[in-house]
């Protein structure tokens, strides 16, 4: 491959940097596919009733099954039981006018259970109102699992079309242009996972859950975003000098290398454990499962071709 440019080279230390700033903030999420450290799943909590029912007391599955919710409106306290011979801690006890948010063991080791054959599974939660007992029933259900190879198949689309655009383009002027535009549907798309994502956790501030569900895609929005306006800053100086005439692609080294390594930030760091989401039927997205799972094979596929398609059309416009 040619020498890349100095310029170039500066850039790149520069996005090394970059992660390294962002690596101590986002380390813990690199490992979540979601904000708030939730993921994908095979299976939901349901909350049937409180028994006996207790006027002013709800309690409600939150955050796409990570959590209860219980909210108190009566005029006794509300304690959340362990189960007898148990030593659960860390259960809420929630005072008149209050709310508590919390993950119950006991739906948690239902969740982690084989699916049964009718696809339910019976969990209860008991609690104190006062000096009365009741208990919350529920169960854990299956939804069907999603056509995953479907999805797969759509990610491998989105990682064939910025390269074929790259082959296409290689002797083209237009080529590096197509490529920062592939760069910005990528970018678009993980914008939009991380904005549904972030909804999704309750009592967390909005941008904190943003960066939660971004990590290392902070860095990737950056660089990508700069090697975009330097590839159409250079077209559109080459196409001034030129008065307009036909040619191929050159002095794009520096905004191709930095659109190579959005996209790989993208595709082989920040994605790999959301595609997960192909193969679970709940998804802690705001705005519906098979949006985020688009979403995801936009990015995941369209930032591995870009890099791919980014890389091929480097050794055609790196300066020597």
């Amino acid at each position: 491959m040619s020498r890349v440019a100095p310029r170039a080279i500066a850039y790149a230390i520069v996005t090394a940097l970059l992660a390294a700033v962002f690596l101590p903030t986002t380390a813990a999420g690199v490992a979540a596919a979601h904000a708030g450290g939730l993921t994908s799943s095979a299976s939901l909590p349901r909350v049937l009733a409180v028994e006996p029912a207790v006027p002013g007391v709800t309690v409600a599955v939150v955050e796409s099954g990570a959590r209860l919710r219980l909210d108190n409106t009566s005029t006794s306290t509300v304690t959340v039981q362990p189960l007898p011979g148990s030593q659960l801690s860390g259960l809420p006890t929630v005072e008149p006018g209050g709310t508590a948010y919390w993950s119950d063991p006991r739906i948690t080791t239902a969740a982690a259970q084989d699916r049964p054959r009718d696809g339910m599974l019976p969990w209860q939660v008991p609690l104190l109102v006062g000096d009365t007992p009741a208990t919350v029933r529920g169960e854990q259900v299956w939804p069907p699992a999603p056509a995953a190879a479907l999805w797969w198949l759509l990610a491998l689309a989105c990682a064939a079309v910025p390269v074929l655009l790259g082959l296409l383009g290689r002797d083209r002027r237009w080529g590096p242009v197509a490529l920062a535009a592939a760069t910005g549907v990528v970018i678009a798309a993980h914008l939009a996972h991380v904005a549904g994502s972030a909804v999704v956790p309750e009592q967390q501030p909005y941008a904190l859950m943003v960066l939660s569900a971004a990590n290392f895609g902070v860095a990737a929005w950056l660089v990508g975003a700069a090697g975009i306006v330097a590839v159409v800053r250079n077209r559109s100086r080459v196409a001034a000098a030129a008065g307009g005439a036909p040619g191929g692609p050159q002095g794009s080294s520096t905004g191709l290398l930095m659109c190579c390594v959005a996209g790989a930030l993208l595709g082989l760091i920040v994605t790999p454990v959301d595609v997960l989401s192909f193969h679970d039927a709940i998804v802690p997205f705001a705005w519906g499962a098979g949006l985020d799972r688009l979403l995801i094979a936009i990015t995941f596929g369209g930032g591995l071709g870009v890099a791919a398609a980014a890389m091929g059309l480097l050794r055609r416009t790196a300066p020597a």
